[in-house]
């Protein structure tokens, strides 16, 4: 590396740093220096001997843990057979190593919250058969017995307690008083014990959001009181600002908004089990009614998870099973309905079949950027419930294309030149971020606007009606060079462009016609069918490809780009763009 090199890396150090609270700088500095504290809190812990009386504490939730679609992610049949799907990559499990060198890190994450257990108990449950079950011990016991790196790192801990825990209810029939479960329980104290000395203060977030669930369900379980009231504040104190006023998370992700949410009907149940917990319980329902509200109405006429920053359908519960569950556990129901996320930043727009979600708002806490994507200004449109623009999604956490699908390029958006909006680099770190973001709604017509890191300024506005979608987008560079305004509109999969003429395109879906754009004079539209901007994964792990059509248009300090879509009522869609300079 270089001179220039290395300064550039210095900077994007100190443009990053400087946005963490100091607890993080504090944490990060720690974990960073080889002095075998993890090591030693693990030896300590696991010299316990002494295990506090288990109470019952259930944190099912039938309607999220024993509905079809969410056990199908797993298969039964390959888990017989020690072969492990996770996130659409199978592998076979050693049972003496618990980990996979030709899987990704994310997979052998994944592997440790042991999610893929709960299926093998339900279906044991279901059919009773003793192959399941034991399979089942099989599993924990090789677990429990072959502890790896990533058994006990923290986030694995709060992901996996929960999810043993849910077992544990499944097979209560099965392992009441057995050796098994007094093992399960004995680990589940020393992760819960270890866990408590190496929360995530460096990352903060959702990943303390987990830690703070793990432990709060874990001081019920054990009857540790003291425990329990200290990180029961902690819990709430959290709660208050991790989701904002109009009630979304505020890592601007509706995938982890789901999450959280679920934590929090975890707790929930955790708490109205016990009779000398019931008041807590009571005191999250408020939060609740407000997460739930807000995901039903940001969700309507969207029928899969929007993907806004880090998302993707195959890693939180569907959202009809979320509210159904909210429903069941807690009696509430989602009933107000909002078109204005102004903390957040969404907003939606509707028209007979049509519905849009917009972003125009920060990509989450300064302290945080780590699942934040280059996505201002862009939106995702639906039609009688089936998607027609959409962003490009999250394929992965690490590899080749984790920038590409956190790029500005990746979002239905733009962007002058290769200017990004925010600089956000490695897997999960962003350094300097846009700023000024503003928005407004109005009737069918929502306006917003910000400034890029660069000193850039990008105004959209988007008028929505039955017939018609306009967007009008001004540009203002920072200097007086020549530059390329470049606008991307990212098709579904399941449609496609047909250019008909070097000016005209059509959009086929469904096996027909669904819309005419008329490119203007002094712009030019390219379709991208190959290379990285065509990736499409709306699911972790699953690789996809789409079509994108890149509008370009040439312009010196300023340029404003005009899109009419007329939708005809049998269907037909008319789009034509206007640019003026």
């Amino acid at each position: 590396m270089g001179d220039v090199g290395r300064v550039k890396k210095v900077l994007l150090y100190i443009n990053t740093i400087k946005y963490l609270k100091w607890i993080q700088i504090l944490y990060q500095i720690r974990n960073r220096i080889p002095d075998g504290r993890k090591e030693r809190i693990l030896k300590r812990i696991r010299a316990v001997n002494s295990i506090p009386q288990a109470e019952p504490v259930s944190v099912m939730i039938p309607a999220l843990d024993l509905v079809k679609n969410y056990l199908a992610r797993f298969q039964v049949s390959g888990l017989l057979k020690n072969e492990v799907e996770i996130l659409h990559e199978r592998h076979i499990v050693d049972f003496t190593k618990w980990e996979v060198a030709d899987a990704s890190h994310l997979w052998n994450y994944n592997l440790h919250y042991l999610e893929f257990l709960i299926p093998l108990a339900a279906a044991c449950r279901e059919n009773n058969a003793d192959r399941y079950f034991r399979k089942w011990c099989e599993y924990v016991e090789s677990w429990i017995d072959h502890p790896v790196r990533d058994s006990f790192e923290p986030y694995t801990i709060s992901m996996r307690i929960p999810n043993f825990l849910i077992c544990m209810n499944l097979l209560q029939d099965k392992i009441r008083g057995s050796k098994l479960e007094k093992k399960l329980i004995k680990s589940i104290y020393q992760q819960y014990r270890y866990l408590l000395a190496t929360q995530e203060f460096a990352l903060l977030a959702n990943h303390y959001f987990e830690n703070l669930k793990a432990i709060l369900i874990c001081s019920v379980l054990f009857g540790e009181k003291d425990i329990y009231g200290r990180y029961f504040a902690r819990f709430c104190g959290e709660m208050e600002e991790q989701i904002l006023a109009d009630g979304l998370h505020y890592e601007r992700s509706l995938m982890y908004h789901k999450i959280i949410l679920e934590d929090t009907l975890r707790v929930y149940a955790a708490l109205d089990g016990g009779k000398e917990y019931k008041n807590d319980a009571g005191k999250l329902l408020p939060m609740i009614r407000h997460m739930a509200d807000a995901l039903a109405s940001v969700s309507r006429g969207i029928p899969t998870t929007p993907l806004f920053n880090d998302a993707g359908n195959n890693v939180a519960k569907d959202t009809d099973e979320l509210l159904k569950a909210v429903r069941e556990v807690t009696g509430c129901s989602a009933l107000n309905e909002q078109t204005a996320f102004e903390k957040s930043g969404y907003y939606k727009l509707y028209a007979g079949e049509n519905a849009l979600l917009f972003d125009c708002g920060q990509t989450g806490p300064s302290y945080m950027g780590g699942h934040a994507h280059c996505d201002c200004l862009s939106f995702e449109l639906t039609r009688g419930g089936k998607t027609i623009f959409t962003n490009s999604g999250t394929y992965q956490y690490q590899g080749r294309l984790r920038q590409f699908f956190r790029s500005t390029m990746a979002h239905n958006t733009i962007m002058i030149d290769e200017r990004e909006q925010e600089e956000l680099w490695g897997e999960h770190r962003a350094a300097r971020k846009l700023s000024g973001t503003v928005c407004e709604i109005s009737g069918q017509t929502v306006s917003g606007r910000f400034h890029s890191f660069h000193g850039d300024d990008f105004g959209r506005e988007i008028e929505l009606t039955e017939k018609m979608l306009k967007i009008m987008d001004h540009v203002l560079a920072c200097d007086r060079k020549e530059h390329v305004a470049r606008q991307f509109f990212h098709l579904h999969p399941n449609c496609r462009f047909v250019a008909d003429t070097a000016q005209r395109i059509s959009v086929w879906g469904g096996g027909k016609r669904q819309a005419v754009i008329h490119i203007p004079p002094g712009s030019t539209g390219i379709i991208h069918r190959e290379g990285d901007i065509c990736f499409f994964a709306q699911d972790f792990g699953k690789m996809e490809r789409k079509e994108v059509l890149e509008i370009r248009t040439a312009f010196v300090k300023r340029v404003g780009v005009t899109v009419v879509v007329e939708v005809m009522a049998e269907g037909y869609v008319c789009c034509e763009i206007k640019g003026v300079k």
